[in-house]
């Protein structure tokens, strides 16, 4: 369960630091691509903590 939220956290501070920059600067295909690519590295990341409970 710790590895669960270890991973939500690391990837919360990740966006928290990177969409209000892309936000100010108003670009907003570079942040449907970061969020893609984030959502994609998250949920990879759990499927990989998922496996090593296997």
């Amino acid at each position: 369960m710790s590895k669960f939220l270890l991973i939500f956290v690391i990837f919360v501070i990740i966006f928290a630091f990177e969409i209000p920059r892309l936000v100010r600067k108003k670009e907003i295909k570079e942040l449907i691509v970061f969020s893609c690519l984030g959502l994609i590295g998250f949920i990879l990341s759990i499927m990989l903590v998922i496996r090593s409970f296997i």
